[in-house]
């Protein structure tokens, strides 16, 4: 939780959601420098020792955490769990002590497909991997659901077939006040007033699309045109970019900052080549009413369902990205227009409070096969 990427927002959202009217401990990798405990509002996070592999991406637990989470449950027995993702030794682990202690719980999938890296090798292991640690939790008695029917295609690549969907969701609420009040982060970073502003947020990465959007970006035409590239990660991938005026590397930022950057965005585009679950930068631009601009794949397409909500295009097409940006640079009312029709879907679906019905639905049905 303490480094904000979409499962850990997840988390973090649906917590603050269920705290409402019940009890909720978090239990997550400390893979940035944190309290052992914290208290959140009313939500309780037990940051737990591990390994922050791959600059914490992939965080491994020390053996003390096993000790940590045995412990609280004994100490505070749930009444229900709730394990975030399939391929961490962190959700393994909470699945075979949560059936050991005999308390119900479900499993949520956040992505739609299988992860792929760059690299054929890694490839190779992390396939053996996520088989052998999928078919361990399969073993252990529960049901799955997952943040988007793309995911709950996904599931069934492991012979698992899914209970339903908890979907990725926004909280209006956190972006009313910067809708009300645009031109703060503007104005912050002196990009005029007049300008048509492109926002990428996510990891950097290849496998974002980081690389398509900045040569995309190279071959727009029109005045006063500005990328704001937001995120961390490997920032050799952009340092020949960075002499450009017009394109901004923020860095990672505050999810404070983020409604801000939103409310003065014309363009969202996240032209990732994974298959995404149900990205949270497309629902908080859907939010905000900017028009989208992102791949034809996972939940992304749960979002949007049509051109009437955005643009969609095959991963990777560099030319088609361009001309789809360069559409909606040429055409200020049908860009408009997208991004009303899809934050009035995003508002009507996608919202933690639908969610956590979701998740209660889903406490009762599981308590039925018990």
């Amino acid at each position: 939780m303490p480094h904000l990427g979409g499962v850990e927002k997840f988390s973090q959202s649906i917590s603050a959601e269920l705290a409402k009217d019940s009890q909720v401990t978090v239990f997550c990798m400390n893979t940035e420098v944190q309290p052992a405990v914290k208290h959140e509002g009313p939500v309780t996070v037990h940051f737990l020792p591990c390994f922050p592999l791959q600059k914490g991406r992939f965080p491994i637990p020390k053996p003390s955490a096993w000790r940590i989470i045995r412990k609280e449950i004994s100490q505070n027995p749930p009444d229900f769990g709730i394990v975030q993702c399939r391929f961490y030794l962190l959700s393994y682990l909470a699945c075979l002590i949560l059936h050991q202690k005999n308390i119900p719980f479900i499993q949520i999938e956040h992505g739609a497909g299988d992860i792929k890296m760059q690299n054929p090798i890694i490839n190779r292991i992390w396939h053996c991997y996520d088989n052998v640690l999928t078919n361990l939790e399969k073993k252990i008695p529960h049901d799955y659901y997952a943040v988007s029917y793309a995911g709950l295609q996904g599931l069934e690549h492991y012979g698992i077939k899914g209970s339903g969907v908890i979907s990725n969701s926004i909280a209006p609420e956190d972006f009313r006040e910067a809708l009300n009040h645009p031109g703060t982060w503007r104005k912050a970073h002196r990009i005029p007033d007049d300008a048509v502003i492109i926002t990428f947020s996510g990891r950097i990465m290849p496998e974002k699309g980081i690389l398509d959007l900045l040569e995309a970006f190279s071959q727009l035409h029109g005045e006063n045109l500005y990328l704001v590239a937001a995120g961390d990660g490997d920032m050799k991938l952009i340092e020949p970019w960075k002499t450009y005026e017009n394109i901004l590397f923020p860095g990672q930022i505050p999810f404070a900052e983020i409604p801000h950057l939103l409310a003065d965005t014309q363009i969202y585009c996240l032209p990732s080549h994974f298959i995404e679950g149900k990205p949270t930068g497309v629902l908080e631009a859907g939010c905000c009413g900017n028009a989208v601009v992102s791949t034809n794949s996972g939940g992304t397409t749960e979002i949007i369902p049509d051109d009437r909500y955005g643009k969609l295009i095959p991963a990777g097409d560099v030319t088609a990205l361009t001309e789809a940006l360069q559409f909606y640079i040429d055409h200020p009312q049908e860009r408009e227009k997208a991004g009303q029709n899809l934050q009035t879907y995003v508002l009507e679906h996608f919202t933690w409070k639908i969610a956590s019905k979701a998740v209660y639905q889903a406490m009762e049905k599981t308590g039925e096969h018990r």
